[in-house]
């Protein structure tokens, strides 16, 4: 067994395992289980810490105003592509690892990508305000938002890029950083959902989460452009919170959740500290208006 907590080395050492016993994975996966959240994490959320001061800096070096966040996880918390995970081999589940920092991290896409969903569902299909979330987040030559209730077309003949930049998240702080957990699946039987619980035999499946009380922080670069429709996009709300309403959309998310299970209430955050770096900006080059058109 491998005298560290690489990940890689941990899983060359399961999936070997496993190979040469198949009946032995689910003795496999809590072996692995019991490893992993007794590992300590310290030394990599430190140097990734650090990580996260250069990109403040590289930030700040190109003029954006820098919205520095942390925040501690209230609830376990799953985030990633599943198939693409190193956990899905053993718990099909999935937490995105970056190798070289050791740590589990929430990707700047996926940041960007929930703070423009929740900012457009809380719009409530108000056409003038589900414009200012796409001026803010950008658009491509033609883009097309859907849900169950509605269908929100994007129409220009220009590009426009974003106004934000989120760098990927990480842990920084917490004592026990994953923890195992128990999901127990939908009741099928033949491929349909069982309406009598007593004809299903539903087997509980260990999973690896990220564990409460978890400090993660979050880096976002904000355009001076993007202020005034944060602003605008606020009042629509009935909020009138001035230069701050960009923290708006991130304290939402952190109630609401992020990443995988959060109807379950998995990945919610409560927030420790924020704070605004610099007010220099710069402007990017940007082309293009927003039209929307709210069909439902």
């Amino acid at each position: 067994m491998p005298n560290d907590c690489s990940l890689t080395s941990l899983l060359q050492y399961y999936v070997d395992k496993i190979l040469n016993n198949l009946a032995s994975k689910d003795e496999t996966k809590r072996e692995m289980v019991k490893i992993l959240t007794s590992c300590s994490f310290s030394k990599s959320m430190e140097i990734a810490n650090r990580s996260l001061d250069e990109g403040v800096n590289a930030l700040r070096s190109t003029g954006y105003c820098v919205l520095d966040v942390t925040a501690i996880t209230s609830k376990k918390f799953y985030v990633g592509i599943s198939e693409i995970s190193p956990f899905y081999l053993f718990f099909e589940t999935g937490l995105v690892w970056n190798y070289a920092l050791n740590l589990p991290y929430i990707p700047g896409s996926v940041i960007k990508g929930v703070l423009r969903s929740y900012m457009i569902d809380l719009c409530n299909k108000k056409e003038e305000c589900i414009s200012y979330v796409y001026e803010i987040f950008g658009i491509s030559e033609k883009d097309v938002y859907k849900d169950e209730n509605v269908e929100v077309y994007v129409t220009g003949s220009d590009t426009s890029s974003s106004l934000l930049v989120a760098l990927d998240s990480y842990p920084i702080k917490g004592e026990r950083l994953l923890t195992g957990d128990i999901i127990t699946p939908h009741y099928f039987k033949g491929g349909r959902v069982v309406k009598n619980e007593y004809e299903a035999s539903p087997v509980p499946s260990l999973r690896v989460a990220i564990n409460e009380e978890v400090t993660f922080r979050f880096v976002i670069g904000i355009h001076q452009d993007a202020l005034p429709l944060f602003q605008k996009w606020a009042s629509y709300l009935g909020y009138e919170s001035g230069g701050f309403s960009f923290l708006l959309p991130l304290l939402y998310a952190f109630k609401q959740g992020i990443g995988a299970r959060t109807s379950r209430g998995y990945g919610e955050f409560e927030l420790e500290n924020f704070s605004l770096v610099s007010f220099s900006f710069i402007k990017p080059k940007r082309a293009g208006n927003v039209m929307v058109s709210v069909n439902g």
